[in-house]
């Protein structure tokens, strides 16, 4: 909020709300028919956070009026309903702290909230304390401390939900004094608190979860790490893996989930690994674009130590594309190990007629079918994988549907343009830029000016960056890419 300077002559209207108005004329006035339906009353205060969160988080008057002064800069995140009461629950436990446990230097403040209010309206506007506007931009200037901290809680609670991504919490004034001051007295201690503090912002719940998800494409991958580092057996990590996967259905890199399950699980359970390749590939042949990831070459060899193993695992996979019965698939892969028996079948008639003619011969020819039995009913051995050779799974992949005018035609977008947020979607809106740097030098671009060229295309459709710096990524907001497909 900008601080403006006011003369301390101030007119009051104040008085001037009872004066009756004559509208010229003594006809009286024709009530509607309809005068028993009631009508919604226009509440002017109804905005107020306070009034509009007395009874959901149980404030008290003092608490109402303190919220009553705040307001959210709206975003993506702090529009989550959830998301919201928890930074206003830590917001007045900030507030409580700094009141009950940071003793103002002056002992004539009440708290140090107050007394930074009073050093900031003395060096920034100098204004006399018996004037008009002192008064008025006190006040003003401690709403926007009070602000200035909600923005604080807000970052606090995006790190325990995962979102990396921070709100601006640059303060409003630049004198050196001023901001000195206000970090010691103020950011310092919250910087502490507001960390140790954090086990009392309640976990974020399922639809909660879901919504941030689909929002922050990347934010699976914390959850995923926890889920590794206790894995116990391949049962319980399945079931984790499926959790995670619920609360990510909204989520486009949904089925990264299950790929870097399968990869992860391999060097544990073989038929785990298989069950949750099948899951990733099932998700992806649901996706506006089938990827086809393939397990590493050293992965391919932990799970088929032979060629037929291979083959039979294409074949799961083709049948499957065709079919899209996932269960189906998900059975044949649970028996892809098992031995496979060859059978063999006595023709009796046979026997009996060499029973008769050579009953010499019979103990002989029993022993021998016998043996032949024995030796056949042990499954022969294919033909194991020579050292270093390539294994690539052949998937069949029958799509017929030519993707047209992916992107709106007011964009202007060049080929490379859109393959580069192709990219981006294959990726999950998430690439390193390392890796990009290496995917535009082999297109002999230059990373700053294409990007830039991206930006400048969809700002005037988003009216925002569409491509943004994250540390060492380059991301996107899922909500602005879909503002750049075509949905006809």
């Amino acid at each position: 909020m900008q601080n403006e300077h006011y003369d301390d002559s101030i007119i009051d209207v104040s008085g001037s709300a009872d004066i009756p108005i004559n509208f010229g004329t003594d006809l009286p006035v024709q009530e509607p028919a309809s005068e028993n339906i009631p009508r919604a009353q226009y509440d002017p205060e109804g905005w107020k956070i306070g009034k509009k969160y007395v009874r959901k988080l149980s404030l008290n008057d003092e608490q109402t009026a303190l919220l009553d002064r705040l307001w959210f800069a709206d975003n993506v995140f702090n529009e989550i309903e959830y998301c919201r009461i928890q930074i206003l629950k830590q917001f007045l436990r900030a507030v409580d702290y700094l009141r009950t446990h940071c003793i103002p230097v002056n002992k004539s403040y009440a708290t140090v909230i107050e007394e930074l209010s009073e050093i900031i309206v003395c060096l920034q506007y100098n204004y006399r304390k018996e004037s008009l506007n002192y008064r008025y931009t006190y006040d003003a200037v401690q709403t926007e401390i009070f602000n200035h901290i909600l923005k604080l809680c807000e970052n606090n609670v995006r790190e325990v939900y995962g979102i990396k991504r921070k709100i601006n919490t640059d303060f409003n004034y630049s004198h050196p004094d001023i901001l000195h001051q206000y970090g010691r007295k103020i950011v310092s201690k919250l910087e502490v608190f507001l960390q140790e503090n954090q086990h009392q912002i309640l976990d974020a719940d399922h639809r909660t979860n879901t919504i941030l998800n689909e929002n922050n494409t990347g934010r699976w991958k914390t959850k995923f790490e926890i889920i590794k580092e206790d894995f116990s057996n391949a049962l319980a990590f399945e079931r984790e893996i499926f959790r995670l996967a619920e609360v990510n259905i909204k989520n486009p890199s949904q089925d990264a989930i299950f790929f870097e399950a399968s990869k992860f699980v391999s060097k544990h359970d073989r038929i785990s690994a298989l069950k949750l390749y099948l899951h990733y590939f099932e998700k992806d042949l649901n996706t506006s674009q089938f990827d086809r990831k393939q397990l590493t070459k050293n992965i391919q060899k932990s799970l088929f130590s032979t060629n037929e193993q291979l083959t039979d695992f294409e074949n799961i996979l083709n049948e499957f594309v065709t079919t899209r019965n996932l269960e189906a698939a998900i059975e044949k892969a649970s028996q892809l190990y098992l031995p496979k028996r060859k059978k063999i079948v006595i023709d009796r008639e046979a026997v009996e007629n060499v029973q008769r003619q050579h009953s010499g011969t019979v103990a002989l020819l029993e022993e021998y079918l016998r043996d032949d039995y024995e030796e056949e009913s042990i499954p022969s051995k294919p033909a194991e994988l020579e050292e270093g050779e390539e294994l690539t799974m052949n998937i069949t992949h029958q799509n017929t549907e030519i993707e047209i005018h992916k992107y709106i035609d007011e964009l202007n977008l060049s080929e490379i343009q859109k393959e580069i947020l192709d990219l981006f979607e294959k990726q999950s809106f998430n690439i390193p830029q390392s890796e990009m740097a290496v995917y535009l030098q082999s297109k002999n671009l230059f990373m700053g000016s294409t990007i830039d060229s991206i930006n400048d295309l969809c700002f005037e459709t988003l009216d925002d960056v569409l491509i943004e710096e994250e540390d060492e990524y380059f991301t996107i907001n899922t909500d602005y890419y879909k503002k750049l497909l075509n949905n006809d």
